[in-house]
């Protein structure tokens, strides 16, 4: 069962939901670490919006998309920190 956050950024309320380790790897390597050796911060942060916002519902759907036409430069950048620091808390085990 996936792990779930609520966190606010700029007053907004966003529900998270964690994934796997083998989502992120991959996701880290097509953007973050590739083998060309070109990052590409945008396509990783609108990934990772996506695949771990769940709501609110219109940025969950959108990404970046819904920030670009916002002109919001702050937000997706806090949000990312916001989630990158959520899927690396540990867990506790069950039954301790």
């Amino acid at each position: 069962m996936a792990r779930t956050k609520t966190v606010f950024v700029n007053d907004v309320e966003y529900q998270l939901q964690s994934v796997n380790f083998t989502w992120y790897s991959n996701l880290t390597d097509l953007y973050i670490n590739p083998a060309n050796g070109r990052k590409n911060t945008a396509k990783y942060a609108d990934a990772l919006i996506k695949g771990c916002v769940t709501a609110p519902a219109e940025v969950a759907k959108a990404g970046l998309k819904y920030f670009d036409e916002q002109d919001d430069l702050a937000t997706p950048g806090e949000l990312v920190h916001e989630i990158e620091s959520f899927l690396s808390e540990r867990t506790k085990p069950q039954g301790r």
